[in-house]
């Protein structure tokens, strides 16, 4: 029974760990500002679905490398949407950004509104700033 008991503890304190590590460390979750809304271009150099603090849900996120070899998060949309319309991001996909650039865990990160990839063109965020999904 305390192995049960323990083992339980341990799963507990490993996702509280998890949500901690997602969680902004200010407390403060950024919201899409029109104002700092930019335009980028880049590679995508990474491709991941994690639990987002910005969407509330398990969200879509790449890493886009840019022109001066920096790099910067994108942060899509819930994953589901992404899923259902088959948005489908791949490393090494050129891609244009158009979204608010904002702080999270004192990081510059991108609240994505539209991305182009050749011909197409994703679009997440409606003219303000507010999902579409």
């Amino acid at each position: 029974m305390r192995a049960w008991a323990l083992a339980v503890l341990v799963a507990l304190l490993g996702r509280v760990a998890v949500a901690a590590n997602q969680a902004p460390t200010n407390g403060k979750t950024p919201k899409y500002d029109k104002s700092t809304e930019i335009k980028l271009k880049g590679t995508v150099v990474d491709v991941r679905d994690y639990s987002c603090p910005i969407s509330g849900t398990m969200g879509a996120h790449l890493t886009l490398k840019v022109q001066d070899g920096s790099t910067i998060e994108l942060h899509l949309a819930a994953t589901k949407y992404v899923k259902s319309y088959e948005m489908v991001f791949n490393k090494g996909d050129e891609i244009e950004v158009i979204g608010s650039k904002v702080k999270l865990n004192d990081a510059d990160t991108i609240m994505a509104r539209e991305i182009t990839r050749g011909q197409d063109s994703f679009v997440f965020r409606d003219e303000n700033g507010k999902p579409v999904w």
